[in-house]
């Protein structure tokens, strides 16, 4: 079964995200910010990354740019999610490697 890893930092978002993600039949785990999460990719790298921009400390941005810069982790599929609508927020993160750019708010419903 895939293994889905959530970084957002506002635990509601985080918790919806995580609880649509296990409906939908994937293993998934959350983290509020960069340092949990770079600690348990160690332990087991997941098979998708789904990373907030806004985070305190290490922001979503950076995340991306190290695991695109860390040869075990630079194939990993990244989505971010972000409320960061701007265009060049979405071409930085593009550019930086992410694989899709969802804009918050958005639906979990299927």
């Amino acid at each position: 079964m895939p293994t889905i890893y959530c970084v957002e930092d506002d635990v509601n978002i985080r918790e919806l995200v995580l609880y649509a993600l296990r409906a939908s039949g994937f293993e998934a785990e959350g983290f509020d910010s960069a340092g949990p999460f770079f600690e348990r990719v160690e332990e087991s790298c997941p098979d998708l990354a789904l990373l907030d921009i806004m985070l305190p400390g290490m922001d979503g941005l950076t995340i991306l740019h190290t695991l695109r810069n860390t040869p075990r982790t630079a194939s990993l599929p990244v989505i971010l999610l972000t409320a960061k609508t701007n265009i060049q927020s979405k071409i930085e993160g593009m550019e930086l490697g992410a694989d899709a750019y969802i804009e918050k708010p958005f639906s979990v419903e299927y």
